[in-house]
């Protein structure tokens, strides 16, 4: 995760950040939502933060794994709580009204 977030996140090329964003969609999957949002300060912080960041992106393929991504999570009670603790002010509405989006389509 680590790596991904290092290199990945901030890359010039749109395609090397949708990669990124398709394995932290993936790792997301496979660790479970629980665990990626347990609060353990490095794990969840790092992750929130990236995942809104790609969800922010300018290119569509990288936005679009980063919402499914937050679809996946959000089934779980205290995503919204990690947004408003670990995502920056300025960003914090428009990753909440993604949330929101991602909840109506699955209901």
């Amino acid at each position: 995760m680590n790596a991904l977030i290092n290199t990945g996140l901030r890359h010039r090329n749109a395609a090397v950040r949708k990669t990124a964003a398709q394995h932290l969609e993936k790792l997301a999957e496979v660790m479970g939502a629980s665990r990626v949002l347990s609060g353990k300060k490095d794990l969840t912080d790092r992750f929130v933060r990236s995942i809104s960041c790609l969800a922010l992106d300018s290119a569509q393929e990288v936005r679009t794994h980063a919402r499914n991504t937050f679809a996946f999570l959000a089934s779980h009670p205290d995503l919204l709580k990690m947004v408003d603790k670990f995502v920056p002010q300025r960003d914090q509405a428009t990753i909440k009204d993604v949330i929101n989006k991602c909840q109506k389509k699955k209901h």
